[in-house]
């Protein structure tokens, strides 16, 4: 297996990123884990209404929309890449749960449930069942995963908050 890599364009970083040869997923490092396969959001969406398919269609958009993100389909998820992984979904029958990580917590009513990786990762998840859940607020919050979660700009900000 070749090893293959890139820049990944992210300001300052000056770090390349690693392209799995196999799935074509992009990587910080070599040996992260990961779900290599090729998986569609067709076969993710499967066994859920032609209404959730087409929902998760227009998420989609949403994600490409936000600058460069690599969006991948796994056997159960979805998830979405700038540098490294800061969004998804999980499907459901009717719809899907939206997930998008910051380094701060969202208060919000639409969140249905947050959880806390490590010191710096607050993953927050929002229902999705109507294209009117698409909305302005969400892509403002899943903008600022890119930005900051995605492309780990805010890495060194977050760093000095949580040691003051």
């Amino acid at each position: 297996m070749s090893q293959r890599r890139i820049s990944d364009n992210a300001p300052g970083s000056g770090r390349e990123l690693w392209i799995c040869p196999a799935c074509g997923a992009r990587l910080v490092s070599r040996n992260l884990s990961h779900s290599c396969g090729q998986w569609s959001l067709e076969s993710l969406f499967a066994s859920a209404t032609p209404s959730a398919l087409a929902l998760a269609r227009t998420y989609v958009a949403m994600l490409d929309s936000l600058g460069d993100v690599q969006v991948i389909a796994q056997k159960t998820r979805l998830v979405a890449v700038a540098r490294v992984r800061f969004a998804g979904l999980t499907p459901r029958k009717e719809g899907f749960v939206a997930n998008f990580a910051l380094y701060r917590w969202v208060s919000s009513p639409r969140i249905v449930k947050t959880e806390e990786y490590g010191p710096r990762w607050r993953f927050h998840y929002v229902r999705i069942g109507s294209a009117a859940d698409l909305d302005d607020e969400l892509r403002g919050w899943f903008q600022e995963s890119h930005d900051v979660v995605g492309l780990q700009r805010g890495l060194d900000r977050a760093r000095n908050r949580l040691e003051t």
